[in-house]
């Protein structure tokens, strides 16, 4: 496997904006995310199967998503289909990639925020309940940062999420493709304001297994729910805010470990006011477990 590639990987999505890498993201995460991303020098990407949402890399009007409008009915959940299996189980098929839903075994997926301003339903979905940390960064920092070889470059990317109807929206002949499904969302996300890294995942120089241990050769096993990787933390990071619902020891503390692990970067409490409770739905997206 090739070195990693030091052209970054292309940027699409935001051909509105004069200088798409300039614009401002943000990426919440609970307090042992971020050590390790501080002791490990990697980020943690997960298998885009195992995000919270379950039409994650799923084509709106392909299989998969017409099993799990049909799942919806309590009647058919677990009635016979026609080839004498049941719909859940048909719809465990597709998670094993075999529907047209490869992508989701394939493929990794890191996601960031669109915006410079602080968001409590962000620290209160991704950051702890506003306990954790919060990293700003813009997309050619992300672009440029991680460690994804030359060889995988082309078929990875930064990318805008579209946030469509699943019970409507139709993909045509872009349905099974891989390089644009994974930036298609159920418009019920679309306050996120998404923007995602999605690379194949694959052991290489850069990947570390999500014990924090090395591979132990190129592969690829569709069964582990992300890997961790490498990047430049000095490039990626341009400052890191600590969360609403910290106190001043933990602030303090934050500035202190940045420097010991020799980052020369600012560290800032968050503008927002304390007591950003969980989220109604009490989750934590599984690309932060």
């Amino acid at each position: 496997m090739s070195d990693p590639c030091a052209a970054g990987l292309v940027i699409e999505g935001f051909s509105g904006e004069a200088d798409p890498g300039g614009v401002d993201v943000m990426r919440y995460m609970p307090l042992v995310r971020f050590l390790c991303l501080l002791e490990l020098n990697a980020m943690w990407f997960s298998r885009l199967g195992a995000l919270q949402d379950k039409y994650e890399c799923s084509n709106p009007k392909g299989p998969r998503a017409f099993l799990l409008r049909i799942m919806k009915d309590p009647d058919l959940k677990d009635a016979k289909t026609p080839l004498g299996i049941s719909y859940s189980d048909l719809l465990d098929l597709t998670d094993k990639g075999s529907s047209g839903d490869e992508g989701r075994k394939l493929q990794l997926v890191n996601c960031w925020f669109i915006g410079k301003r602080e968001s409590g339903k962000m620290w209160r979905e991704y950051g702890d309940g506003g306990k954790g940390i919060a990293i700003r960064s813009t997309l050619r920092r992300i672009a440029t940062s991680f460690q994804i070889p030359c060889d995988l470059a082309p078929l990875s990317k930064v990318g805008r999420v579209q946030y469509v109807d699943f019970e409507t929206f139709d993909l045509g002949a872009r349905g099974n493709d891989m390089a644009y499904v994974p930036f298609i969302k159920d418009q019920g996300y679309a306050d996120e304001q998404e923007v995602r890294i999605v690379t194949l995942n694959s052991f290489h120089s850069g990947t570390l297994l999500p014990d924090g241990s090395q591979p132990a050769g190129p592969g690829f096993n569709p069964d582990v729910i992300g890997l961790y990787i490498r990047c430049r933390l000095r490039e990626l990071i341009q400052s890191v805010i600590a969360g609403p619902n910290t106190d001043w020891h933990f602030y303090m503390l934050m500035k202190r470990l940045v420097a010991r692990f020799g980052l020369t970067i600012n560290v800032e409490h968050s503008e927002l006011t304390p007591s950003i409770g969980p989220s109604a739905e009490g989750h934590m997206n599984s690309y932060e477990i």
